[in-house]
């Protein structure tokens, strides 16, 4: 099938094939690994940041626990939980040194919201931020653990200073130092969740801190926090898989998640990342890629049409000018520009394309050229000269014979015809156009009589202006010929030659009957002259036939030309 095809054809199949696709699918592919290798690059750098975020978050829990540690053997704090007497120097005593310990604690630690001891002789002190809210599920919680840190998921609590907040807490039995099991006190070390969150390393896509519940411990946006994530299987992978990653689809969009567990609770830190999100980074990846791409394309469209300019096309008009030759245009000649084999068939095709014409020049043109040289000698054997002398001698013969009218009408027709031969001449002056249709005209009123009338104008600032040869008889003469055939009234012609601008706008008009409706265009001496302005000068310029009440009005648009040596070129050229 291909052996049918076009060289064009053939050439464009191999560019799609062997340069365009293979440059696409390669660039596709280098995008996709690229795409894999920056991906698998993110998830390592979370992967890093949830370490970090873990041991932040970790050494917050101990520092928390250590305190709470701290009261058990300090013993200001085994003074204020043991007294019952407020009063008591040992009990005030011990409350200035409590103070101190925390303020200097508030100070350095700012995620520290607030510190609440309660004695399990009735006595509470606060700390910090003042804060209320339901806990007694805490307290109780504590009391279960037996002295062991507790902490709680994130809690709504209200602030005297800032309103409504989050918080997490630690809860923790205080045991006498004696007798291990017998309570004395309970501490309660509260977090500021949003100060904690801030502290943070991951700042890409959606971080937070889940329990193993499922409720959200820790996260940027405070309406998330205390509620529990509904997807079973996203808490099944939280909870019970071994792969740090895991892709799930939500409203038509792709995420990534990757977890860490944060060893010594029962908390996962997790980072939520969208899909789109991971490939940014790749923008300017892909942009390089695209680039390189589109300028491979390049290269190739480039290489394609200099191999087609200087191989294809070569080829392509060869063929065609064999198909000319084949035809019968014996002038078919193929440019040269090389002298590669294409060149050289080029150059064997013009010789002998030279040889067929030489056979024809001998054999058949040679015959054409000497009926030709016969014809024109007949022709010539009519000399105009003859004819002008032959014209002057009868206007003579018939003024001696006191034919005055006839002189006229012969002396009429005599510049009408050195007119129509001017020399050659194809461009006249308006006036000698003027002189011209004046000539005619009286002809025709010789033949009229009283049922012809003339008007002319001319506008003596244009009458030197050139116009073409007999541009306005022809308009005249369909007047009388078909505008005054069996009219009954006399005919008026009026010819007015004028200037609109930089042009010449000459109106011929008749009372006649005027124009049939549709056959404006259809009359021969109309057709002709409107073929004859479109060939010699164009647009703007040309014939509009008009219709007014009466009559006809027929008008030439003729450009305003003074330099005859641009009119002989224009002349020349129509």
């Amino acid at each position: 099938m291909m052996r049918n095809w076009g060289l064009k054809r053939k050439f464009i199949i191999i560019f799609l094939l062997f340069i365009t696709l293979p440059t696409v699918l390669y660039g596709i592919l280098i995008y996709t690994q690229t795409t894999e290798v920056v991906k698998n690059q993110v998830e390592e750098d979370i992967i890093e940041m949830l370490d970090k975020d873990e041991q932040n978050l970790l050494s917050i829990i101990r520092d928390v626990e250590s305190m709470s540690s701290y009261m058990i053997y300090n013993k200001d704090f085994r003074t204020f939980f043991k007294t019952s007497e407020e009063t008591s120097l040992s009990y005030k005593s011990s409350i200035e040194g409590i103070k101190g310990y925390f303020t200097f604690q508030l100070m350095s630690n700012e995620y520290i919201s607030s510190i609440l001891l309660t004695s399990a002789t009735g006595n509470e002190l606060t700390f910090g931020e003042p804060v209320f809210g339901d806990e007694s599920e805490l307290n109780q919680a504590a009391l279960e653990g037996k002295g062991s840190p507790v902490w709680s998921d994130t809690y709504e609590v209200t602030s005297e200073w800032n309103g409504e907040k989050y918080v997490i807490s630690l809860s923790r039995v205080i045991n006498d130092l004696n007798q291990i099991t017998q309570p004395i006190g309970i501490v309660r070390i509260r977090l500021d969740q949003e100060k904690i969150t801030k502290n943070l390393e991951v700042k890409q896509g959606n971080y937070l801190v889940m329990s193993k519940s499922g409720e959200i411990i820790l996260h940027s946006k405070q309406e998330l926090l205390g509620k529990k994530y509904n997807d079973p299987a996203f808490l099944n992978w939280v909870n019970h898989s071994e792969d740090l990653t895991y892709d799930f689809t939500n409203n038509n969009d792709d995420y990534k998640a990757v977890k860490k567990k944060l060893s010594g609770t029962n908390w996962t830190s997790i980072v939520i990342v969208n899909e789109e999100d991971l490939v940014k980074e790749l923008f300017t990846v892909q942009n390089s890629i695209r680039n390189m791409i589109l300028l491979l394309l390049i290269f190739g469209a480039i290489a394609f049409y200099g191999f087609y300019r200087s191989n294809i096309k070569r080829v392509i008009e060869l063929t065609d000018k064999t198909q000319q030759l084949e035809k019968g245009n014996f002038s078919a000649n193929v440019d040269v520009s090389s002298n590669d084999e294409i060149g050289q068939l080029g150059m064997q095709f013009n010789k002998m394309v030279k040889t067929i014409q030489r056979h024809i020049d001998t054999e058949y043109k040679l015959t054409i050229r000497q009926k030709e040289s016969e014809l024109k000698a007949l022709q010539n054997q009519i000399d105009p000269h003859f004819l002008y002398n032959t014209l002057d001698m009868i206007r003579w013969t018939a003024r001696l014979e006191n034919a005055m009218e006839t002189g006229q009408q012969i002396e009429q027709l005599s510049k009408v015809f050195r007119m129509n031969l001017n020399n050659g001449k194809t461009w006249v002056t308006i006036e000698e156009e003027m002189v011209y249709i004046n000539s005619y005209l009286e002809l025709q009123k010789s033949r009229l009589g009283e049922r012809l009338a003339i008007s002319t104008f001319i506008d003596e600032q244009i009458k030197h202006a050139f116009i073409m040869k007999q541009f306005i008889q022809p308009l005249v003469e369909n007047s009388i010929q078909h505008g005054f055939k069996e009219l009954p009234r006399q005919g008026i012609i009026t010819i007015r030659c004028y200037q609109v601008k930089d042009q010449v706008w000459i109106d011929v008009i008749d009372n006649g009957w005027g124009f049939e409706k549709d056959k404006q265009d259809t009359g021969y001496a109309i057709k002709n002259l409107k073929e004859r302005l479109a060939i010699a000068l164009g647009e703007p310029f040309g014939l509009l036939v008009l219709e007014p009440e009466e009559g006809a009005l027929v008008r030439l648009i003729l450009p305003l030309l003074w330099d005859p040596n641009n009119i002989e070129k224009l002349g020349e050229h129509s």
